[in-house]
């Protein structure tokens, strides 16, 4: 169940709510408290026509995704206040119709009489997070895991996990126990995974992850463009490579054209000297990237003798790239969520009854 605050907390985030609330409409518009409660309270909002409505405001001082199933029911729109809101969280208030608003600025609010939408982002991390018990989801071995566990189809238990990825049982456990937690996996007391919220999944990895903070980068200059670096590294015998980001994403589905060449390698140097690179300290048409752990050149794709990451690989980097990269991955996340057959890996052949 979640947390109920203490009288005094309740008072404090309700009027902070009301407060952002207010803040945020329009100057003709205007906010009234008509009632508060042990579980928030009650504000009134007026168009400048004079249509009003009413909006719920009920408090929880920390609300986890397996609260949301078990919060009460209310009539009419309701708003989520608390200190702050992960983002699976905000994910399941907003399939549930809830609507939210955090201390951090994560806010959303849908309402249609009188008609008012606004949303707005925050902080994606807990700027107050209570004393851990748990694995966290950040870490090169972290991500390795959860983008296993998006590419790979259920089942599979922890030791078929950990043979895979190298990893001690005990930390896979745990990490499965705190995703179950967060309802990004389905999994009875230490059973197997029995699926995977794999969208929500990899939306979890990009909190953390980031595509030129999380691998070590440097940038360089091919002469003839990437194009040419590309083919170049295709005919070449070069091996140990695999190209992730904006060239990645157009060989599935089409945004803009690619203008940087991001090429995951182990010996950036080496690559670079057998391409003639330039290296420069900023800008340049190719980013030569040392991964954040090898699983980067796990079920790699070829084409016409060009190794691409990974489509989940390629979706996570260009979730957290920079300039239109994000947008690349939105367009692929659409193509990845009507084509499941052409990218999940089928699932593990040895057994599953293991925890």
């Amino acid at each position: 169940m979640p947390r109920k605050p203490s009288p005094g907390t309740t008072r404090r985030i309700f009027k902070a709510a009301s407060s952002e609330i207010s803040s945020l409409l329009p100057d003709t518009w205007n906010l009234e408290v008509v009632d508060r409660n042990d579980a928030g309270g009650m504000v009134r909002v007026v168009a400048p026509d004079g249509l009003a409505g009413r909006l719920s405001i009920r408090v929880f001082e920390r609300l986890n995704p397996r609260d949301i199933s078990v919060l009460p029911t209310t009539d009419g729109p309701t708003v989520v206040a608390a200190p702050w809101l992960s983002s699976r969280t905000r994910e399941l208030l907003q399939e549930g119709g809830l609507n939210y608003i955090d201390q951090t600025g994560n806010i959303l609010l849908k309402v249609s009489r009188p008609g008012l939408v606004v949303c707005t982002q925050g902080a994606l991390r807990d700027p107050s997070p209570p004393p851990r018990t748990r694995p966290n989801l950040r870490g090169p071995r972290s991500w390795a895991l959860m983008r296993t566990l998006v590419e790979v189809e259920p089942p599979y238990g922890v030791t078929d996990l950990s043979r895979m990825l190298g990893m001690d049982p005990g930390y896979v456990s745990r990490l499965l126990t705190t995703l179950s937690e967060e309802l990004l996996i389905t999994r009875k007391p230490r059973g197997p995974v029995e699926s995977v919220a794999w969208e929500s999944l990899l939306r979890q990895i990009a909190v953390d992850y980031s595509l030129y903070r999380s691998n070590e980068t440097t940038s360089w200059i091919a002469g003839a463009g990437p194009e040419q670096f590309l083919r170049d590294l295709a005919a070449g015998d070069e091996t140990g490579w695999a190209i992730t980001g904006s060239f990645a994403v157009e060989r599935i589905v089409s945004v803009a054209p690619a203008a940087v060449a991001v090429v995951y390698t182990e010996d950036p140097e080496r690559l670079a000297e057998v391409a003639r690179l330039l290296q420069v300290r900023t800008g340049g048409n190719v980013r030569l990237a040392r991964p954040y752990d090898p699983i980067v050149f796990e079920r790699t794709r070829t084409r016409d003798s060009v190794v691409y990451a990974s489509i989940a690989q390629v979706a996570m980097d260009c979730l957290t790239g920079p300039s239109r990269m994000p947008a690349e991955g939105e367009a692929l996340l659409a193509w990845m969520r009507t084509r499941l057959a052409d990218w999940r890996c089928p699932p593990l052949r040895s057994g599953v009854g293991n925890a």
